[in-house]
């Protein structure tokens, strides 16, 4: 028996379903269609954003990006942001505290490539790029765990600190860590906030580093000359690493106040035995004999040494506090100095990190890290890089009022290097994506075969400056890949024994190493068997016409570049005795297919000879020898 009550419950039960189901309809009716949704389990990826976002609807992708990153195989909140599987553009789009991921900030977007591009430089993504290449040089693998890389593989680590006692003065040491950029703005090495912390004292760290034991010193001979020591330093080519006299290089440090700043017997002992002295450097051992040793320290007294009557850093003498030892053992250890540089210390573990790991940091969301409160803090960062870059720059920013200052460095760098590191920094994931949607580039990690060679790598440290494969360095700019195929074995082991310049534009000069025949000659040989280029033939097939392939020379208008018998431009590499140097194969291939110049100083025209034409000009160059006398010799 039904009562009005029960009639009425009935009643507002059914008018309340009535306007469920009208709600639904017009919901349905304003939603768009979901032709457009993606699932891509593998990603964990829903997304609808094509739904809206829709030729027919008039939107387009900038570019040609679609062509290689397919939304049907990618999605598109992976690069992109925002809440793919919303279904408004509301919801979509504005970010709310509570998102797992907002729609990604231009530099967020450029980030997200790395994700899938976990190595090298990315086209289109040129501050990817950069900050790659600024967390390798920078050393942030001393503080931070990174995944293994190039930005680790090719890291080389702050020298070792035993024996500084017989190396400096203790006033140097402490004007250094007081700031190093004073002493030499070109360093690398950041300044610390030693004056905030409170067991931050300078003499406590100086103590400990004058306390370490190093290789022992030889005697410096006497009668060491300054003039001739000058000539050493200008034919050894030192410039080329080396900043001298407000001239030179960066690739290694300043020797403008070597002559002020480093003990004499300590400097002999170095040039005359690198490796010994400073295990990992490096610097070449150059084989200078006792007597050329002694007259470039004569020149670095006399010569290198600051322009005032006093350094820098005299007002930093005083005696070294020896009973400070254990405490500044203890803040070395703290500040994880042995990340970057090593100690004769048992007490002190090699490779000590303490900064955070940084893989994993890029899924991290700027809304839960903390807020800058310095001058210009109290707002938040609109990003993850920016907030990496802000953390680079000022890192006292980041302190907590009345806690215990951050113990991170602040990196004198431009805001847009530090806002590029942000993002290289930003791209590492936490989980890296599925195996088929990393793209690596191919990796070639050269390793020097074992035994003879392996040894003239090392003593003669040829990574520092050229590149092989995916080691080494770009000092020189010209990479040894397919060095074997350029040029003749001959010619080539007279260079290794005295350095020519060829590239008249390039400041970069080969050091005079100071190889003895048979090493230079086994060198050679095996770069010529060796660093091969498959696309250049191993032997000439029939020889063109050389006095066409002067014609040539000339309606080619080369010598535009290139410099021969006086005539022409030294853009290019000088032509004069080019016979002696370069193959005939090669130089007919290259005229022929310019992609095969050197790669990182060479821009040969576009122009593509025909065969006859290169062939020719191959023949005539390779007539254009030098006297016997003048071809490069040595011991």
């Amino acid at each position: 028996m039904k009562t009005p009550m029960l009639d009425w419950a009935f009643g507002l039960s059914a008018l309340a379903l009535a306007a469920l189901v009208g709600v639904s309809i017009v919901r349905e009716v304003e939603r768009p269609e979901l032709a457009g949704q993606i699932l891509l389990p593998a990603l964990g990826v829903v997304d609808r954003c094509e739904a809206c976002h829709s030729a027919d609807r008039g939107f387009t992708h900038p570019g040609d990006v679609l062509t290689a990153h397919p939304p049907e195989r990618f999605g598109c909140t992976p690069c992109h942001g925002g809440q793919g599987w919303a279904v408004t553009a509301d919801e979509a789009h504005k970010a709310q505290p509570d998102w797992e991921r907002p729609l990604f900030t231009a530099n967020e977007r450029e980030a997200a490539c790395g994700r899938c591009h976990v190595s090298g430089p990315v086209a289109g993504a040129p501050q990817l790029t950069r900050g790659r290449v600024l967390l390798a040089t920078l050393g942030c693998v001393g503080c931070h765990d990174l995944p293994e890389g190039p930005e680790t593989a090719n890291w080389r680590p702050g020298p070792p600190l035993g024996g500084l006692k017989d190396q400096v003065q203790p006033a140097w040491v402490r004007a250094w860590l007081h700031d190093p950029a004073a002493m030499d703005a070109r360093h690398r090495m950041p300044a610390f906030r030693l004056s905030e912390l409170p067991d931050g004292d300078v003499e406590s760290l100086v103590a400990y580093l004058f306390s370490l034991p190093g290789p022992s010193l030889r005697k410096l001979p006497e009668g060491g000359d300054a003039d001739r020591g000058r000539t050493a330093v200008s034919t050894r080519r030192c410039a080329t690493c080396h900043q001298i006299e407000g001239r030179g290089g960066t690739v290694a440090s300043s020797l403008d106040v070597s002559g002020a700043k480093l003990d004499p017997a300590w400097l002999f002992s170095y040039l005359t035995g690198p490796h010994r002295m400073r295990p990992g450097t490096s610097m070449p051992d150059i084989r200078l004999a006792d007597a050329e040793a002694a007259d470039v320290v004569a020149y670095a007294q006399e010569q290198l040494v600051p322009d005032t009557a006093e350094p820098a850093w005299a007002k930093f003498a005083g005696p070294v506090k020896t009973e400070r030892v254990e405490a500044g053992r203890a803040l070395f250890r703290k500040l994880g100095c042995s990340g970057c540089h090593a100690v004769p210390d048992e007490k002190v573990p090699p490779g000590e990190r303490n900064g955070v790991p940084l893989a994993g940091l890029g899924a991290r969301r700027v809304a839960d890290l903390p807020v800058p409160t310095g001058p210009t803090g109290g707002q938040p960062l609109p990003d993850l890089p920016n907030w990496v870059a802000r953390k680079i720059l000022e890192p006292q920013a980041f302190d907590t009022p009345g806690g215990a200052p951050a113990l991170m460095p602040a990196f004198a760098m431009s805001p847009e290097d530090a806002l590029a590191l942000g993002i290289a920094v930003a791209a590492l994931p936490k989980t890296p994506p599925p195996a088929p949607y990393l793209k690596m580039p191919p990796r070639h990690d050269f390793t020097p075969p074992p035994g003879p060679i392996a040894a003239l790598f090392d003593r003669f440290q040829c990574l520092v400056c050229h590149r092989i494969g995916d080691r080494g360095g770009d000092v020189s700019r010209v990479p040894l890949d397919g060095e074997g195929a350029r040029v003749r074995p001959e010619w080539l082991a007279g260079f290794l024994r005295t350095p020519i310049t060829i590239r008249m534009a390039q400041a970069e000069r080969m050091p005079v190493l100071g190889l003895t025949s048979a090493e230079a000659e086994s060198l050679a040989a095996w770069i010529s068997l060796t660093l091969g280029d498959a696309r250049v033939p191993v032997a000439g097939g029939e020889p063109g016409d050389g006095a066409q392939g002067r014609k040539v020379y000339d309606s080619r208008h080369c010598a535009t570049c290139h410099m021969l018998g006086g005539a022409g431009t030294m853009n290019g590499p000088v032509l004069d005795a080019v016979g002696d140097r370069l193959r005939p194969e090669y130089v007919s291939a290259m005229l022929a297919d310019p992609a095969l110049t050197v790669g990182g100083v060479e821009r040969h025209p576009g122009v593509v000879l025909p065969a006859a034409e290169a062939s020719a000009v191959a023949t005539y160059l390779a007539t254009l020898r030098a006297p016997a006398s003048a071809s490069p010799a040595g011991p």
